[in-house]
């Protein structure tokens, strides 16, 4: 999903700078933004060729996290217990599990990890004397740590699913069937997690008025006050679905 979002911002880039370029032509409105956009397709099409590589259908890293989190906690307890097969030993504890002595907390959900959650694996750690553990997730929260820092004693690390991932892919167990495993509504909420945050809010609110105090001395006026009410709409909805979520 990041590379259809990334591909969306390159082609939004090279359409301005293009018509930037084609404006001094003399030419009307109308062939100024089909020249602008045959510019865009040549220009994106040839980057996408040299630097986006092909996934050769199989499930990219972000698509994997997604299928996991649907899937939940017991199915990733799985998977970790077929990678670890004659290798490691692992245990299933139930609220945790360990790999090589090591307690491993699985958080397969899209929302961050809560300041009560934290807690509870704090005092799994103290009953059962770990000095430290890892919490598999997407979603840590750096204050949510220092919290429980706070405490002392124990030592609980965020650490991301890229490994798993990459020893899934090296021993070919990932899904072929994603398409139906992940429906376009699961892959939409994930954008609205991942794209619509507060703190891309406040970026977009930057831009904007960035791109407003250039309009001042830019021949360019109205084309600069319109990409900045677009970011401003873009802003809007990072704060509604930010407040939804809160």
């Amino acid at each position: 999903m990041a590379i259809i979002l990334d591909l969306i911002l390159l082609t939004l880039t090279v359409f301005v700078s293009s018509y930037i370029c084609v404006y001094f032509l003399p030419l009307n409105l109308p062939l100024r933004l089909i020249l602008s956009a045959l510019i865009s397709i040549v220009v994106v099409s040839t980057i996408r060729k040299l630097f986006f590589k092909s996934s050769n259908n199989k499930m990219s890293y972000r698509k994997y996290v997604t299928y996991l989190i649907w899937q939940g906690e017991d199915y990733t307890k799985e998977v970790i217990a077929k990678l670890c097969a004659n290798k490691k030993i692992f245990q299933d504890m139930g609220e945790y599990i360990i790999v090589d002595d090591t307690p491993v907390f699985i958080w397969t959900k899209y929302g961050s990890i809560s300041a009560d959650t934290m807690v509870k694996y704090y005092r799994i750690c103290k009953k059962n004397n770990f000095q430290k553990a890892y919490i598999l997730t997407t979603n840590g929260d750096k204050k949510t740590t220092a919290f429980i820092k706070n405490f002392g004693g124990v030592m609980l690390i965020y650490s991301n699913f890229k490994q798993v991932y990459s020893a899934v892919k090296k021993n070919d167990l990932l899904p072929q069937d994603s398409k139906n495993k992940i429906p376009a509504k699961q892959m939409f909420a994930m954008i609205l997690q991942t794209a619509f945050t507060r703190k891309n809010g406040f970026r977009f609110i930057g831009v904007s008025l960035l791109l407003l105090l250039i309009s001042f001395v830019t021949p360019f006026t109205n084309y600069y006050i319109a990409i900045a009410s677009v970011n401003l709409a873009f802003a809007i909805a990072c704060m509604a679905v930010s407040l939804k979520n809160s």
